[in-house]
């Protein structure tokens, strides 16, 4: 295909800032957004680490008031957006520092109250400081919300942030960005710049995820950059497969990346992706040691896959109810 044959569009925050530091520039950001008073959505967990410290100072030297919300449950259900909407009362920007949950609840608050935004994210995985997506739990289920109005005015990735995360985490949300990258590049929507920055993303998270999980630096530091060019990517063309047979084993409580790390391999292989990108991604997996034992009922879990067209209407190939079963019962029988 010739490039100036296709038509797309690239949607991103206004600005994105990334490298060691960048935190010192949280200040200075919002003032340019035209802030006096910033709400601070954060995890329970944050609130006793440095990280949260370095930006209440960052903010206070540009004399801008700070509150901190920090009632964000992991895989969140939408009532904990509107317990933050109630605390943003008189604040003019929200300022999200966190893994993928709390930046959801973050960019959804900011969107439902007309409020700029700066997303800061503390885990290399979801990418969603730069993407116009957010995921919930409603009545239960997990639903994701796609919208423009989600999009950060500014994302500032500081490694730094990256480096406190537990071992589990790390393993788990890179799965997460390897599954970003992997899957939107064969996606309906994607495109020669998606594709280019997928396989990006796809090389950067191979080669650095497993020395990441063992506590090497330079390895966090380029899984951060490995996981924001995931989002940026995916962001603009969407998950598919992997991402709808997660969904249900989150709804029974299995963390969002090791849902993910769960199925992945199985999704890739049935759109028929490179068989040696498969290969590496199982390996990859299987070095980081992730997976939980499956609870739900098969066939309730593929009807709920069934429903999700955000995710199938987007997957290269038609899914089936039967497909589906089927490839859940692989994943148990591996389990065992």
């Amino acid at each position: 295909m010739h490039q100036n044959s296709q038509k797309f569009e690239l949607l991103l925050p206004g600005k994105i800032i990334f490298g060691l530091g960048s935190v010192e520039r949280t200040g200075e950001e919002a003032k340019k957004l035209g802030n006096e008073s910033a709400l601070i959505v954060t995890s329970r967990g944050m609130t006793k680490r440095d990280a949260l410290k370095h930006v209440i100072d960052s903010l206070n030297i540009q004399r801008i008031n700070t509150e901190v919300f920090c009632e964000v449950d992991p895989e969140p259900p939408i009532e904990n957006v509107h317990r933050c909407m109630e605390l943003a009362e008189g604040c003019n920007v929200i300022v999200g520092l966190g893994g993928g949950s709390v930046i959801d609840v973050a960019k959804k608050t900011a969107a439902e109250l007309g409020l700029p935004k700066i997303m800061m994210p503390t885990t290399a995985g979801t990418g969603s400081e730069v993407t116009h997506e957010a995921v919930f739990k409603v009545e239960g289920r997990k639903k994701a919300f796609v919208d423009e109005r989600l999009t950060p005015d500014v994302a500032i990735v500081d490694p730094n942030f990256m480096k406190m995360m537990p071992q589990r985490l790390k393993a788990s949300s890179g799965i997460d960005a390897l599954a970003h990258a992997t899957e939107c590049y064969d996606s309906k929507k994607s495109n020669t710049l998606v594709k280019a920055l997928a396989l990006e993303a796809y090389q950067v998270i191979r080669d650095n995820l497993r020395e990441a999980v063992e506590g090497k630096e330079e390895a966090v530091e380029n899984m951060a950059w490995g996981s924001l060019v995931a989002g940026m990517a995916f962001g603009n063309s969407g998950t598919t497969l992997a991402h709808a047979l997660s969904y249900p084993l989150s709804n029974e409580g299995i963390p969002h990346g090791e849902a993910v790390a769960m199925v992945l391999p199985y999704a890739l292989e049935f759109n028929g992706f490179d068989a040696a990108v498969i290969k590496k991604v199982r390996e990859i997996i299987g070095g980081v040691k992730l997976g939980r034992e499956v609870k739900g009922d098969i066939e309730e879990m593929a009807k709920i896959v069934m429903e999700d067209e955000k995710h199938l209407s987007n997957n290269p190939r038609e899914v089936t109810f039967e497909d589906v079963v089927s490839i859940y019962k692989r994943v148990l029988e591996e389990r065992e």
